[in-house]
């Protein structure tokens, strides 16, 4: 009822954490940035939550609301006279005082010599579990007590007590007793909630471990180690805990475990972290491979209009020279005419006519010669 009464709370914490899972790509790009500089990666890091509008603690209030309920329920527990029947604190007092080794006359230490039970087991909470659990050899003390500060109704109170345990009845032991009590001599049925109270912490600790490694990218320093110390401190941590105290706390642990075990796979199921961090990665590569191929774009862009400009003014420099050549030619002066044009005339026969032998040219030659004498 407790888990049923708490699940919207833990609905908002893994809200709160598939929120946090969308920004793990861009967490670790920043992690790996930042690595050298603590301070500017917690700044980057705060930056970047209040820019998505994500809160860092999300998840922390209602675990702390879901601890305060459930350490009131471990406190009925221990205390169901007070909470399950409501009998006044007077009454459970005077049972208590009943079956406990009385003061000696110093008021500081008990009597042991008394005959009762050492005060020193009815300390804090087990207060009403221990007297419970001594009820039927003090039947006469605890009924003779009650009668003093609620006469005429002690047996009726008696009654209740009396009821209230049977309640706690576990085949043929009482809830109310610690499985460990008298040791490994004292093995007896109550070692069999510690026993499941350990598988079931055990199956918890795999469920929440498997969705742990779904949701990590990659092996990290130091993973594996934490966790394997996840996977056993918590099995132990129970194991050990529910062997010190009452039955009815390990029975309690026990179903705790299970309906944790089966709230953590209907958590996931409807919002995954791990799927929400893969989903977010994927569409982050896909940013960063359009940025990337837009960045090649851009610069394939510039170098074909480095090209073009380069061309260009190839061009228009050989398209200059080309107009500097022409204007050159254009403004050259004519060449000057022969002083002798019988000379000349010659000369351009003398090209057109076919070879002659050596003596004709040396005639011609002659002949040339004096014409222009």
């Amino acid at each position: 009822v407790v888990r049923l009464a708490t699940f919207p709370l833990s609905l908002k914490s893994q809200k709160s954490q598939c929120e946090r899972a969308k920004l793990a790509p861009r967490l670790e790009r920043i992690q790996k940035k930042y690595s050298q500089d603590r301070q500017k990666l917690a700044t980057k890091q705060q930056e970047l939550y209040e820019k998505e509008g994500v809160s860092m603690t999300g998840g922390c209030l209602p675990m702390i609301v879901q601890m305060v309920v459930l350490m009131g329920i471990i406190s009925v527990i221990y205390m169901p006279l007070k909470h399950l029947v409501h009998m006044p604190d007077t009454v459970v007092t005077a049972a208590v005082d009943a079956i406990q080794n009385p003061l000696k006359e110093d008021g500081k230490t008990e009597d042991k010599d008394a005959g009762k039970v050492s005060r020193s087991e009815f300390s804090g909470y087990y207060r009403e579990l221990r007297m419970m659990g001594y009820l039927d050899q003090y039947e006469g003390e605890v009924k003779a007590n009650i009668e003093k500060v609620a006469p005429g109704q002690s047996q009726e109170y008696y009654d209740q007590i009396v009821a209230l345990r049977g309640q706690f009845d576990f085949f043929g032991d009482t809830l109310l007793n610690n499985p460990w009590r008298n040791g490994f001599k004292g093995i007896n049925i109550l070692w069999l909630i510690p026993l499941i109270s350990g598988l079931t912490a055990l199956a918890s600790s795999l469920i929440s471990l498997h969705y742990t490694k779904q949701m990590t990218a990659g092996d990290q320093p130091g993973q594996g180690c934490s966790n394997v110390m996840m996977m056993i401190m918590m099995p132990l941590f129970s194991l050990f805990i529910t062997f010190t105290v009452p039955g009815g706390v390990g029975i309690y642990w026990i179903c705790s475990n299970l309906i944790a075990v089966v709230q953590t796979i209907v958590l996931n199921k409807m919002y995954n972290p791990a799927k929400i961090r893969a989903q977010a990665q994927a569409e982050y590569d896909e940013r960063r491979r359009k940025r990337a191929e837009d960045k090649k774009r851009l610069a394939e862009a510039r170098r074909k209009e480095e090209e073009d400009r380069v061309r260009r003014e190839k061009e228009e420099a050989q398209a200059a020279e080309r107009a500097r050549l022409e204007a050159a030619t254009a403004n050259k002066k004519p060449v000057q005419a022969t002083k002798n044009p019988n000379k000349l005339r010659k000369r351009e026969a003398a090209a057109d006519k076919p070879s002659e032998t050596e003596p004709a040219r040396q005639d011609e030659n002659d002949e040339e010669n004096n014409s222009g004498e």
